[in-house]
């Protein structure tokens, strides 16, 4: 392994949870480089004293109560720990805020040392891997990793990960690295020292490395030869058309397109990456995922880099992008690119893309199209087609698209370096706090925008818009403004909702959004919706009453060979018990996700099983990426919520279990204020949204399936409830139903156990 030559001190805790002051450390290991050489290691469990170790993290960690017996609490093992901090190490650590932040719960301030993040670094010079957690990395680039789910094993590993990412950018030109180091020097000591340090190893000129283009998306190879031409609608008339399960069907839509035919879809990003390369289209993606020339040169040319900045601007200087998509973006940077980077709608660049644009096909998502019909721009153009397909999640993002949002870390990351928008943020959040009165979620009445502090915070939103703001942290305050008039408060829903990292939001949402779907789109444009099977009459809740409509006749595109299974006499333990090929299990709840993985991570790990559940193997992009590469037997445990969204090669997928109906939460706040218009909110708003949304988890999973696979559906409402047996009579229009022998209803052994 190659270090760089300055002295690091590795470190990394475990803990029971994530907030510091109220989660503990139960571990604590470091390790000390000097010289470019390893020269210590130490490992101590630290007794949490009264508080408990939580049942899943013992299965995360292994780190059992009866571990703790004999075990020094922090404040025995502190002096120890803090003569080993020496003061010209700088810290090192995989997401270092994070234990840093739970050592100072546990009065151990770190925060003066210079410190280095190896998960940014990664990001940096590893453009091509899928996630950047460190139990990925660490299958993906062979880091030694023992003891598994421990802190010395994590120090070791990320002490690898932080040599393979020196000895990377030691693969870089003696200019680029030039160029680095002189961004380093504007940022945290630690990342000045570690890039001196770099470019005083590197022996001058090379050509620049091939990794550096790794992060350019690329179309799927191959061709298709199958075409679908929809027909334009008839004057003033919506169009409606069926939609098929076969993943090649939009591709084969977007392909039959004509010049002046615009087709939108609910994730553009996605679609592409899965279209062949023989489907011609222009792309025309949102101002925000379009890198703003502008407001990049105001970023670069900033006196001072935060931490999560510094890595930022190294990015814009080795890849040079012109979209979001052109970024291996982490972590904070997200927020950093939407508040300082982004193109806004009257940013040149966002011009030249709608320049291009006019000569069509276009491929557009849901959210750009309802952005350009509020904007004045002539486009679509007079006479265009528009085809909305995934048009079930019409009434989901045109909520979005049309509603106001004040994302309070997005406002954040804008206003570092300007004082005034610190303060507003600051005034923003202690209203949130008092308005909300501790609830995590509060709808907004007339009152709480007639107190002098909702006043207060109006007053010094007009100072702050009246300054010129150079990046989009104007679009949040605009529409916090709007938001806080009190005018705006009819016919839309507006609250203040609290997340569990402490993130906070305040939303405004129309309530009805068919009738402002008709007003600017279907009355402006010949529109075409593509709807799930055998909705063509089901469209209340994205066409409003008084619309007429025409029903095109479905395209013959042929049918998926897959099979719908019922079986709700089968349970989670039968699906766990005997795991074949790779599994995706939509769960009803978190709750039931943390169950099985305290009940069976550790038997699955022991028999070689992959099990990867939601809230406990990493976010959505590192289960993705683990789950496509894992051997059979697989079994990932999700909700149907993120499955809606998942990513996964074709082919990959032998069986979808359904263990319960995902109805709509009826608390959610929007769901809870539109049911309540309807005469029998449940027949006529919830069932048609479950309807759609079975559609759509079908659809997603006859994209990732083997020939033959099977969805199994475990709900015994299915067959005990009027509307089930309806439910039913639905998806085995969908799919053939696969007879299956009677279940036992026998329980089986667990991991072959007895």
């Amino acid at each position: 392994m190659k270090f760089p030559n300055i002295p690091l001190l590795v470190l990394d805790t475990e803990t029971t949870g994530f907030v510091p002051g109220l989660h503990r450390v139960i571990e604590y290991a470091c390790m000390e480089i000097r010289g470019g050489e390893i020269v210590s290691e130490f490992d101590t469990l630290i007794s949490p004293e009264e508080d408990e170790i939580p049942p899943h993290v013992q299965v995360m960690t292994q780190i059992r109560p009866e571990d703790m017996k004999g075990q020094p609490a922090f404040g025995e093992v502190f002096e120890t720990l803090e003569k080993m901090l020496k003061k010209d190490l700088i810290i090192v650590g995989q997401n270092i805020k994070y234990d840093v932040s739970m050592l100072k719960g546990e009065g151990w301030d770190l925060n003066d040392y210079p410190m280095i993040d190896t998960a940014m670094l990664a990001s940096l010079v590893f453009p091509e891997i899928k996630s950047y957690s460190l139990g990925y990395l660490s299958a993906v680039l062979g880091l030694s990793h023992a003891p598994k789910h421990r802190a010395l094993g994590d120090v070791r590993a990320t002490s690898e990960l932080l040599s393979k990412c020196f000895e990377r950018l030691l693969m870089l030109p003696g200019k680029d690295i030039e160029t680095l180091a002189g961004l380093a020097g504007r940022g945290p000591e630690g990342y000045r020292r570690f890039f001196r340090s770099l470019a005083d190893a590197s022996e001058g000129s090379r050509p620049r490395p091939e990794w550096l283009s790794l992060v350019r998306r690329h179309f799927l190879a191959g061709k298709s030869d199958r075409t679908v031409t929809i027909g334009q609608p008839p004057p003033a008339k919506v169009q409606v058309t069926q939609e098929s399960l076969d993943p090649a069907f939009l591709p084969a839509v977007i392909k039959g397109a004509g010049k002046n035919t615009w087709v939108a879809a609910k994730n553009v990003d996605s679609l592409i990456r899965r279209l062949p390369e023989d489907c011609a289209f222009n792309a025309l993606p949102s101002p925000d995922f379009i890198l703003s020339k502008a407001a990049s040169e105001t970023f670069l040319s900033q006196d001072r880099f935060t931490d999560d900045e510094v890595i930022l601007a190294m990015k814009l200087k080795l890849f040079s992008p012109k979209t979001r998509a052109d970024l291996p973006l982490h972590g904070e940077e997200n927020h950093i690119w939407s508040a300082k980077l982004a193109a806004n709608s009257e940013s040149p660049e966002y011009f030249l893309v709608l320049e291009a644009a006019k000569t069509g096909p276009v491929l557009l998502s849901h959210f750009e199209l309802l952005h350009l019909a509020e904007r004045p721009a002539a486009l679509p153009p007079e006479g265009a087609h528009l085809i909305i397909d995934d048009a079930s999640m019409l009434e989901d993002t045109a909520t979005q698209a049309l509603g106001w949002l004040c994302l309070l870390p997005t406002l954040r990351a804008g206003a570092e370096g300007n004082p005034l928008l610190t303060k507003c943020a600051d005034l923003v959040e202690l209203w949130i706090e008092k308005t909300r009165g501790g609830l995590d979620r509060r709808y907004l009445a007339e009152n709480d925008l007639e107190t002098k502090e909702a006043a207060g915070l109006r007053s010094i939103l007009g100072e702050v818009m009246d300054r010129e703001l150079k990046h989009p942290a104007r679009r949040a305050l605009d529409d916090l403004m709007k938001i806080m008039d009190i005018k705006n408060l009819g016919g839309r829903i507006c609250w203040i909702e609290a997340f569990i990292d402490g993130s906070k939001s305040i939303r405004s949402v129309p309530e009805n959004v068919a009738g402002l779907l008709a007003e600017k789109i279907y009355s402006r444009f010949r529109t075409t919706l593509i709807v799930p099977k055998s909705s063509q009459e089901n469209t209340g809740l994205i066409i409003p009453p008084g619309q007429e409509t025409a029903v095109a006749p479905p395209v013959d595109f042929g049918s998926p060979e897959a099979e719908v299974v019922f079986s709700s006499q089968l349970k989670i333990n039968d699906f766990i018990a005997e795991p074949k090929g790779k599994t995706v299990f939509l769960a009803s709840s978190k709750r039931t996700i943390e169950d099985i993985y305290i009940k069976h991570a550790e038997q699955a790990e022991t028999a070689g099983v992959t099990l990867l559940c939601q809230g406990f193997s990493g976010g959505q992009s590192r289960m993705q990426a683990e789950f496509s590469v894992a051997p059979a037997p697989a079994i990932i445990f999700i909700t149907p919520w993120i499955y809606e969204t998942f990513e996964l090669p074709s082919g990959t997928l032998d069986r979808l279990v359904i263990q319960a109906l995902p109805f709509d939460h009826p608390s959610h706040a929007v769901f809870n204020r539109r049911s309540q218009k309807f005469q029998d909110p449940f027949m006529e708003y919830s069932v048609p949204r479950l309807r759609h949304r079975l559609f759509r988890l079908i659809r997603t999973f006859c994209r990732h399936a083997k020939q033959g696979g099977t969805v199994e559906i475990l709900d015994e409402r299915i067959t005990t409830k009027a509307y089930g047996k309806e439910l039913k009579a639905y998806l085995t229009s969908l799919l053939p139903e696969k007879r299956t022998e009677a279940e036992t209803g026998k329980q089986m052994p667990i991991w072959g156990g007895n």
